[in-house]
């Protein structure tokens, strides 16, 4: 008898894995919330790994821990609400924006919150000052050109809106500290990435439960400030998109996202290059030691 072909072992290991995985079947539907069926969830985690087939190449232990993690934020690994990525051969399990507003959305702590990128060809204006605001209309009839910033504003019930607006470069630091920062979701989704990048910063300030800051740090072991600064190949879109284009300038109003007073004040004695390659790592909550400085930052509305 021959040896198997790639596609029989793939079709063996798939099999193998649906009769591990069904045997988690009580563990799973005991971590599901009420609204999502077990038959639903392990159906979609099975078509995950059987449309991606270096999920079964991988290690199988840290493949149900994923799944597990899925399973206890109430999210589909569909890749909408979030998704099974690999990483040095493991399994890693990495919430994405959608599923992200969506447990922000049904938690019913915030009255509203959203996340957005603007693009050359949009019109996008941040304005600090006394009326803090953000404006943005989309170009719709024709192309929206290159990235400019991304931004997150939320509103809380007490009339509170918190905001919060990300340059491409400050964007680009986050990224360049990616284990997998030229490929996997930075590449494929870039987008997704970016809303996500600045709906973190700003769920630092929010009012949120413990369960939803589990959920921001699901993928934070992606990332690796120990080695800032050396993955230096950049996004391909844009150079600069912010010059001259958004009506806001860092020199008169302070560092518009990252690297203004209440950072300076953290980070107080540090020469300019320190400072920014911390503000990398200031994108994540798994960092709270600035963040008692940040919390009056963008907020309006809701204080006298």
């Amino acid at each position: 008898m021959g040896q198997l072909t790639v596609a029989q072992q793939r079709q063996q290991a798939a099999v193998a894995f649906r009769g591990d995985f069904q045997r988690m079947s009580g563990e799973i539907a005991a971590a599901l919330p009420p609204h999502i069926p077990p038959e639903r969830f392990m159906r979609v985690v099975v078509t995950a790994v059987n449309g991606d087939p270096a999920l079964l190449a991988a290690d199988r232990k840290s493949l149900f821990e994923s799944s597990m993690r899925a399973a206890q934020d109430g999210l589909l690994p569909d890749k909408r609400e979030g998704a099974l990525v690999i990483f040095s051969g493991r399994v890693q399990w990495m919430p994405m924006i959608t599923g992200i507003l969506k447990k922000v959305r049904n938690s019913g702590e915030l009255v509203s919150i959203g996340a957005h990128v603007a693009y050359e060809n949009d019109r996008f204006a941040y304005v600090l000052g006394d009326e803090e605001r953000i404006e943005h209309e989309p170009k719709l009839d024709g192309p929206r050109g290159k990235p400019r910033a991304a931004y997150a504003i939320a509103k809380t019930k007490d009339g509170g809106i918190y905001r919060e607006v990300m340059s491409l470069e400050d964007i680009e630091k986050v990224r360049k500290v990616s284990r997998a920062a030229n490929k996997g979701p930075w590449v494929d989704w870039w987008e997704e990435m970016a809303r996500k990048t600045v709906l973190r910063r700003l769920a630092k300030r929010l009012p949120m439960s413990s369960d939803m800051d589990d959920l921001l740090r699901r993928d934070d072991e992606l990332y690796d400030f120990g080695r800032r600064g050396q993955n230096e190949r950049p996004f391909q879109p844009v150079a600069n998109p912010l010059a001259d284009q958004i009506e806001h300038r860092v020199e008169e109003a302070g560092a518009m996202a990252g690297g203004g007073d209440d950072d300076a004040d953290a980070f107080e004695g540090e020469d300019a290059t320190d400072d920014a390659d911390t503000q990398a790592e200031d994108d994540f909550p798994g960092n709270d030691a600035i963040e008692p400085t940040r919390r009056g930052r963008g907020r309006s509305g809701g204080e006298g």
